[in-house]
């Protein structure tokens, strides 16, 4: 290959990479020639082809900038081994109904960045003091949050994480640690990256089936629990991801009683509860914990500050042993968006974004289902989420969801299949779709042609 297309081949990788985005602008010419040890005239060409493919535009006095709208790129292609990961569904579509954050358009990050600003003039007096456990403020606030809500947290066992995530890691290492056991129950379908971090811890699961009215068969579990010991319990109770469905409140307090008696950990995905569409919030498993039982985990990420990546754990019982492995692993959470989060919420104004999202997100829901209703194939059932923002539908059987992802993808369209929620071999004939990035307005004609795909494979 010459060096013109070596040139024009590296720029245009960094433009489908997204690392060059519409209207960036590129190296002059000159300073492409000092960079890459290339003649002027190798830079012309080099250029010259990109214009020619329509990813370049020389501007006057404005040098040379990127042309191709972002909305233009495709979403990352599944790995080379053909296994589809929830990474492989961005937000890089015009109808990425797949993905599993939540619509940043639905964030009015207005507050938090006023939060954030005014926290950092703080940031060298609490620099003095930065305990593992996390920023104090941000502790004391959480506390009063849960407070609020009728929960009572033990002062001393509430630790601030990197993100959600980092909490249910620890969580499941903590279980382990204590338990000696490497294997854990696992509530499905359930939120693919917990999957994958116990497949890497080495985790063996035991799938427990929710049903499609959101509750759990105990005598199944308590079978489960006599006859295989694990280390834990893994799942949702509010809002569950990918259904949305609530366990009952009755099951809540049944399920933690059972695991007292048992000496089992509960490990709590709690990071959806404050996107609740009734009335008023639910509690958490956490609320009917008399015996540190239940490792209760959470973050404000999927709701008031995406990308803060603040989560919170409170381990129960085994406190000290989330404490010894936060000190061996990230050591300690970025002190100014815990500033910012503690700010945002002493100041009460959470409450007021929080009632917004909600709204929004539940008109979102009603007009999506009402599209997927008249749309779907026959005999299509749609689960009900009473908070989130993911709608789980089951689809006739003998469908393949993940076989006929590529054809949506070509139509503009990504939705989750549901052979990604479950350990291994899960029903096929399912997906996931996120209502939030769903516009009432413009993408009817989606769910309509989304349908049309099913139909014809049904």
């Amino acid at each position: 290959m010459s060096k013109t297309l070596q040139l024009a081949q590296l720029f245009r990788h960094a433009i489908e990479q997204g690392q060059l985005r519409a209207g960036d602008r590129l190296p002059s010419l000159r300073r492409l020639c000092q960079d890459h040890g290339v003649s002027l005239t190798t830079a012309q060409r080099a250029y010259a082809e990109l214009e020619r493919q329509g990813l370049l535009q020389a501007l006057p006095r404005s040098g040379f900038r990127v042309c191709t709208p972002a909305a233009s790129l495709r979403p990352a292609e599944p790995a080379t081994d053909g296994v589809l990961r929830m990474e492989h569904l961005t937000t890089a579509l015009p109808m990425p109904w797949g993905c599993p954050f939540i619509n940043p358009a639905l964030i009015n990050t207005t507050q938090m960045n006023r939060a954030l600003s005014r926290a950092l003039q703080d940031y060298r007096a609490a620099l003095s003091s930065t305990p593992i456990e996390g920023f104090e403020g941000l502790r004391r606030e959480l506390g009063l949050h849960y407070l609020s809500q009728g929960i009572t947290l033990a002062g001393d066992e509430l630790l601030i994480t990197c993100g959600g995530m980092e909490a249910l890691t620890l969580a499941m290492r903590a279980a382990v640690s204590a338990s000696g056991s490497h294997s854990m129950v696992v509530v499905t379908p359930a939120f693919p990256a917990a999957l994958d971090q116990l497949r890497h811890l080495g985790i063996s699961m035991l799938p427990l089936a929710l049903s499609e009215q959101g509750s759990l068969d105990l005598d199944a579990l308590e079978a489960l629990l006599q006859e295989e010991r694990p280390a834990g319990i893994v799942l949702m109770a509010n809002f569950q991801h990918p259904t949305g469905l609530l366990l009952p409140e009755a099951q809540k307090r049944a399920l933690v009683a059972l695991a007292e008696r048992h000496r089992v950990c509960i490990i709590e995905d709690d990071t959806y509860r404050e996107l609740y569409f009734g009335a008023q919030g639910v509690p958490p498993l956490k609320a009917y914990d008399r015996h540190g039982t239940v490792l209760h985990c959470s973050s404000f990420s999927k709701s008031l500050a995406p990308g803060y990546r603040v989560g919170w754990i409170a381990a129960g019982r085994l406190s000290n042993t989330v404490r010894g492995l936060k000190l061996c692993s990230s050591l300690g959470t970025p002190l100014p968006s815990q500033m910012a989060l503690a700010r945002l919420l002493a100041s009460g104004q959470h409450g007021d974004m929080l009632t917004r999202l909600r709204a929004s997100l539940r008109s979102r829901r009603d007009a999506m289902q009402e599209q997927i209703r008249e749309s779907f194939p026959p005999g299509s059932r749609l689960l009900q989420p009473e908070g989130g923002y993911f709608q789980w539908v089951i689809l006739p059987e003998g469908l393949d969801c993940a076989a006929l992802l590529p054809m949506a993808i070509e139509q503009g369209i990504h939705y989750a299949p549901s052979t990604l929620f479950y350990p291994q071999h899960g029903p096929a004939n399912a997906l996931r779709l996120n209502f939030s990035f769903f516009d009432p307005l413009h993408q009817r004609e989606g769910i309509a042609l989304l349908g049309e795909l099913l139909r014809q494979a049904s």
